[in-house]
């Protein structure tokens, strides 16, 4: 068993490892479009299902809370439809509208939607990017190996984001990686290198 987790572990730093190397560009964009959007007084908004859905809340949490200095709380929004409101969606055959419906109801133009898929092929968040195209919203997309559909939606103001592993788990493992990585930069932009403080 102890050989299993050790096996599991170098697979993981395996992926980071290639993960930094291959799109630390990517993640530095995607921090620094959060930055602009959040200096001109946007809001960053995310979504995701699953696994993803849960990172998509975390991060929006270390947002409005915060990810390792105390800082002022900074806005930001996860897109988690209640089972209310999805049971209505899901009577009126609506449940792929579970994000860009409420994206389009809240969004502004220059707000960041940020969706975090797996398979990159979830049609409720090929919607929710749909939304954002449509509100001149940034998107920023976290996704499996692939890039699935979501890479051939974005433009040249989007940034994607390709965790190099197909395994669900792996990728979701990376999001948050990734998703961390993005808190920092946008708090040392924001409110300096909190490392020179001390």
């Amino acid at each position: 068993m102890q050989a299993r987790i050790a096996q599991l572990g170098h697979d993981a730093m395996s992926t980071l490892a290639k993960l930094v190397e291959e799109a630390s560009p990517a993640i530095e964009q995607a921090a620094m479009v959060m930055v602009d959007a959040l200096v001109n007084g946007h809001k960053i908004i995310s979504c995701g299902n699953g696994a993803s859905g849960a990172n998509a809340q975390i991060f929006v949490s270390k947002l409005l809370n915060r990810f390792d200095p105390e800082r002022p709380a900074l806005p930001a929004l996860a897109l988690a439809p209640d089972s209310i409101t999805l049971s209505a969606l899901a009577q009126d055959n609506r449940l792929t509208e579970s994000f860009s419906r409420p994206f389009l109801a809240i969004a502004q133009t220059g707000d960041v939607l940020v969706v975090l898929s797996a398979s990159a092929t979830a049609p409720n968040i090929i919607a929710a990017v749909h939304a954002a195209q449509e509100r001149n919203c940034p998107v920023i997309a976290l996704t499996g190996a692939s890039g699935g559909e979501i890479a051939r939606l974005l433009s040249e103001r989007d940034v994607l984001i390709q965790i190099p592993d197909h395994r669900s788990y792996r990728v979701h493992e990376a999001q948050l990686f990734t998703l961390h990585c993005c808190c920092a930069l946008i708090d040392t932009a924001l409110f300096g290198d909190p490392d020179l403080a001390y």
